[in-house]
This record gives structure tokens, C-alpha cells and sequence, in this order.
């Protein structure tokens, strides 16, 4: 009795959930390698040749360029790499790159529009179903919420009811393996076994972490495991720290150079790889209290571990304070963890690979448990 309630248990939630989850994992497919699809399409413009004997133009050189020739590009934000042969990136937000030569002041503009506006839409499905308007995105929400959970419903009955009621080395290998000359509803019945048991390290994971990132009671579990209190912010803002005080500067004072402010902090990371900053946070002849932040990138091929955000001051370049992965608190570490752990970032490249194939699994999961399910009440 009780293996049969789990069993309709996970029929019904696979059922109900098995469309959303299918178009979550299609998508989360398609979006995982947005990084390098992105780079791939605007591979030849973002890289230039290093003239020999040539020093780069300044900062101030580079920006009076871009004001002058392309006045309609609200850039409002620059990223330097530490790669000789990286074009600087003039950015509206954090999107929509201007790529400048820094040896020549050559600008070109990025062939990623479209791939970018694709990648887009398939993350609004993914996220919200779709439904990403002002008034409809919390629906969405709420539903891939739901798909979630059950999803993870689904992984926990569907370990329960592979086990073979007897415990037969026959029977688990049967589970195990693919029947090649099985067909019809034993066919369906063995792939759904079969990459159920194989998917299911991967699946679980992917599921628990998307229920981590789909509530706010899930976003207080990695918090609640360290004892801490979870941060009211539940996106990239959990990260931010209260900002460094800069000290008054003295009378007629005025803000430093960009080339100067990075100065020192190219110093202390000598291993860094690319700087990023507002171009209107040292503009103006008002005296500021505003430290000036650096957003620096180290080697690492998680992003929120490369990243080091890096306060200083204007008037300076003094660094005040920064902030490197390891010193922020383990349930924050533990809750951005989960966030590159549904992705498969947290291990790069072959990381997110893996985490697609597991995904990939899933669809044979909802295609062999939707034909059962026909086989069942319509033939």
C-alpha cells in the first residue's frame, strides 16, 4: 500500500510538472554556455593585434574618444583586461559592448545583438516561465517554483520506487542497464529506470539548488546551516558590502586620474585580469565621500570567487577596503554556492557539461514517463 501511494505520488506530480520541467531544462541547455557563446560571436572584434613599440593611450584618452566619436552610445561603464591583445569594452549597464582598441582608439561595435537577444528570451522561460512582463513575471515565478519542488518530489519517490522490492542482484541489473530488445511500454519502462538511476546525483542537486534560488525560505537554508542570518537581498545584491568611508580630502582637492586610482590595485593583484568601473565616478567638481569601486576579476572560473570588489580613494588612490570571496561568511558562501552549483559554473567549462547531461537526462525522464502515462490511461 504505501509503495503504491508513493508510486502515484510521483505519477501525478510528473504529470502535472512534467511540460514546465521539460521547457526549464531545455532552456537551462541552452543557456548554459552563455559566457562563451557570447565571446565566440564577438571573438574577432575583441581582440586586437599589439603593435610593436606602442604604448596604450590612457584612460582619459580612450573616453575622450568615445564621447567625441560616438556621442549616442550611453556608456557608462569600462572594463580593462590585463591581456595585451583584449580591446577595452565601453558598456550601457554591463551589456551592449563598445569594443575600443587600446593601442589605436579604434572602435567597433559587438556582432552579438541577436545571440544576446535569444539567450535573453530562453533565461525569461527559464526563470519565469515566459511570463516576464511587469504585471505577469511573479506567476511565472511561482510556477517554476512549483516545477521545482516537484521536480525534487519527483527524484526522491522516483529513488524509492526503483529500488526492486526484492534485493536480487538479477533485479538491480535490470535497472541498470539498457534492454536493447526490449520495445513498446518495456522499452519506455527500462529508459525510464535506467536514466532515472544514472541522472539522479545530478538531478537532485539541480532540483534542491533551483528550490534554494526559487524561494526565500529556500535562500535561508544555506544561512540557517552556518547560523547566520540570510540577506534580505536574494540576487546578486546578497553580495554588497557597506562602502569604506573615504577621508576628507584637503581643500581644492580633486579626484585623481583613472590610470592613477588603478594604479595600486594592479599593484597589489598582480594577478588580475580585467578591472571594471563607472566612467562618471570620479566626474565633477563637488568634493565627494564616495570611495571609487574597482570591480576585479582573478583567475578562477567561478565568477562570484574571481570576483574582488576594490575601494578606493579618489583623491588618492589609496585602496580602503576589499573584499575576496573567501572572506565573506559561509552561509554567503554556502548560498553562492548553490548558485553556480545549479549552473555547474562552480567548475567551469566541464562543469556546466556536466550539469547539461544531467539535464539532457531529464527529458528522457519526462518523454518515457509521459508515454508510459498514455500507455496507461488512453491505449
Amino acid at each position: 500500500m504505501f509503495r503504491k501511494t508513493i508510486f502515484w505520488i510521483h505519477l501525478v506530480s510528473g504529470l502535472i510538472s512534467g511540460i514546465v520541467i521539460a521547457i526549464m531544462s531545455i532552456t537551462g541547455i541552452a543557456i548554459a554556455f552563455e559566457e562563451e557563446i557570447l565571446a565566440w560571436v564577438d571573438r574577432e572584434v575583441s581582440h586586437v593585434d599589439v603593435p610593436d613599440e606602442t604604448t596604450p593611450l590612457s584612460i582619459e584618452q580612450l573616453l575622450a574618444i568615445v564621447r567625441e566619436k560616438r556621442p549616442d552610445h550611453a556608456s557608462e561603464y569600462l572594463r580593462v583586461h590585463s591581456d595585451p591583445t583584449a580591446a577595452c569594452q565601453f558598456l550601457v549597464g554591463y551589456e551592449d559592448p563598445l569594443y575600443v582598441n587600446p593601442y589605436t582608439g579604434e572602435i567597433t561595435d559587438t556582432r552579438a545583438h541577436t545571440a544576446h537577444e535569444i539567450i535573453h528570451k530562453l533565461e525569461m522561460w527559464h526563470r519565469f516561465f515566459g511570463l516576464d512582463s511587469e504585471d505577469t513575471w511573479i506567476i511565472g515565478r511561482h510556477i517554476n517554483g512549483a516545477a521545482n519542488l516537484a521536480f525534487l518530489l519527483l527524484c526522491l519517490t522516483g529513488i524509492y520506487l526503483w529500488f526492486p522490492r526484492a534485493l536480487k542482484l538479477r533485479l538491480f541489473k535490470k535497472g541498470l542497464t539498457f534492454n536493447k530488445k526490449a520495445t513498446g511500454k518495456a522499452r519506455d519502462f527500462n529508459w525510464h529506470n535506467v536514466f532515472g538511476i544514472w541522472s539522479l546525483p545530478g538531478l537532485v542537486i539541480l532540483a534542491a539548488t533551483a528550490v534554494v534560488i526559487s524561494y526565500e525560505w529556500g535562500h535561508k537554508i544555506p544561512f540557517l546551516l552556518n547560523g547566520e542570518e540570510a540577506t534580505k537581498s536574494r540576487t546578486f545584491g546578497m553580495m554588497a558590502v557597506p562602502p569604506a568611508v573615504v577621508p576628507t580630502p584637503p581643500d581644492g582637492s580633486t579626484p585623481l586620474p583613472y590610470e592613477q586610482i588603478l594604479a595600486s590595485t594592479k599593484e597589489m593583484f598582480p594577478d588580475w585580469v580585467s578591472i571594471g568601473f563607472s566612467t562618471t565616478a570620479n566626474e565633477g567638481s563637488a568634493p565627494t565621500s564616495k570611495p571609487i569601486l574597482l570591480n576585479l576579476t582573478r583567475p578562477d572560473h567561478m565568477p562570484s570567487r574571481a570576483w574582488t570588489p576594490v575601494e578606493v580613494d579618489p583623491y588618492t588612490g589609496k585602496m580602503l577596503q576589499f573584499t575576496r570571496f573567501q572572506d565573506r561568511s559561509a552561509g554567503l558562501r554556502a548560498r553562492v554556492w548553490t548558485r553556480f552549483l545549479h549552473t555547474g559554473a562552480g567548475f567551469g567549462f566541464w562543469g556546466k557539461s556536466v550539469a547539461c547531461l544531467f539535464t539532457l537526462g531529464s527529458l528522457f525522464l519526462v518523454y518515457t514517463g509521459f508515454a508510459l502515462s498514455w500507455r496507461r490511461f488512453v491505449r
